[in-house]
């Protein structure tokens, strides 16, 4: 019987129009898109959803490649509340914003930036 270690994985995806928002932040930062997505306590409904452009990775991260142009980087407890999230990034007149679609939220407050798994 062999032993083998398996690496983890998280199942995140990007419409078109968060990559463009992505590669554009990317574009005018002069910074690889390598993107760092997160969970936090908080928020009216008990988690926040966190996006940053990542300076360093950590060794335990999980990395999503989306294309080669765009790496998500999740961390290991993060990676369970975002499983089969995707990423929308909508364009109103005076807001715009990236929309987390996550099947793992049982609630969610108005603004759409905090969620519950409960």
């Amino acid at each position: 019987m062999t032993s083998e270690t398996l690496t983890p994985t998280c199942n995140v995806s990007l419409t078109d129009s968060a990559q463009e928002r992505i590669l554009d932040l990317r574009d005018n930062m002069h910074k690889p898109a390598m993107i760092r997505l997160y969970v936090q306590g908080g928020g009216c409904s008990g988690f926040e959803y966190k996006i940053d452009l990542a300076r360093e990775t950590d060794e335990d991260d999980i990395l999503v490649q989306i294309n080669p142009y765009i790496h998500l980087y999740i961390d290991p407890v993060s990676a369970p509340y975002l499983e089969g999230t995707t990423i929308d990034y909508e364009t109103h007149t005076l807001a715009s914003r990236f929309v987390f679609n996550n099947p793992q939220a049982k609630s969610t407050c108005g603004c759409g930036s905090s969620f519950s798994v409960e």
